[in-house]
């Protein structure tokens, strides 16, 4: 089994990992201190469970779980947090399971217990993808993005008034209908999770596209394609291999 321990304070890493040791002794584990050390190590190993903390620093514990359970097997997930049970009674319907901190034993072999069950029966494993996108979106803060215009003014953009995302020259622009080309804070890596469970994807190393203003998809060179947006100039936006999959998927388009 490859567990991944993702906790921002050393010492709650260190007893988590110590007590899943003892009960796991043939699983292999890896560690991250942040959101985004996690989103690496997924990326790079087939891990099997992950016990997110929810409380990180940059992502957090829901965005990392967002962003994973997009992954077509994505790991089992286990929240870690000092909530108290009361305040978790959701997280039973979203994730597989959740444990609270200072961490117990007997109930750590609890979840164990749980997460070699749902391995056991890959099935079950949808299921619970369902229920955690359910989950992350039902709780997802309001669709509004700080941008800045020109004269560096500030303004507050829903996110459907966005077109798409661009990366350029160290800086990251929204393209808009109401107001052009504003410049926000976000990196474009931070605002595809944000903005992902509101019919964005990415599509480009440099660029999110709104699926909502995409009008029309041709093929270029090569075997690649270009998306033309529903602005009034028809904007081109290059669609990369590597993210068409996801792109056919969440378009229905088949070639």
């Amino acid at each position: 089994m490859l567990i991944l321990i993702a906790e921002d304070e050393a010492p709650a890493r260190n007893e988590l990992r110590y007590t899943l040791e003892e009960l796991a002794p043939d699983a292999s584990f890896f560690e991250a201190a942040n959101g985004q050390e996690a989103l690496d190590i997924v990326e790079r190993e087939p891990i099997e469970v992950a016990f997110l903390d929810i409380r990180m620093p940059g992502l957090d514990g829901l965005a990392v779980a967002a962003t994973i359970m997009e992954k077509p097997n994505p790991p089992l997930i286990v929240f870690t947090t000092a909530y108290d049970e009361h305040a978790l009674q959701a997280f039973e319907l979203a994730a597989l399971d959740y444990v609270v901190k200072p961490f117990d034993e007997r109930r750590l072999a609890q979840t164990l217990e749980r997460v070699r069950l749902a391995l056991s029966e890959r099935t079950a494993l949808a299921q619970r993808q369902i229920g955690v996108q359910g989950y992350l979106q039902a709780t997802a803060p309001l669709p509004r993005l700080w941008a800045q215009q020109e004269n560096e003014s500030w303004v507050l953009l829903d996110y459907q008034d966005v077109l798409w995302v661009v990366a350029e020259n160290g800086r990251v622009y929204v393209q808009t209908a109401s107001h052009g080309k504003l410049l926000v804070r976000q990196t474009l890596k931070e605002l595809e999770i944000r903005l992902g469970l509101h019919q964005f994807t990415r599509v480009h190393k440099s660029y999110l596209v709104n699926l909502a203003h995409v009008a029309e998809l041709s093929p270029w060179f090569s075997g690649t394609f270009v998306i033309r947006m529903a602005d009034e100039g028809r904007t081109q936006i290059p669609l990369s291999r590597s993210y068409a999959a996801r792109f056919r998927k969440l378009t229905g388009w088949d070639e």
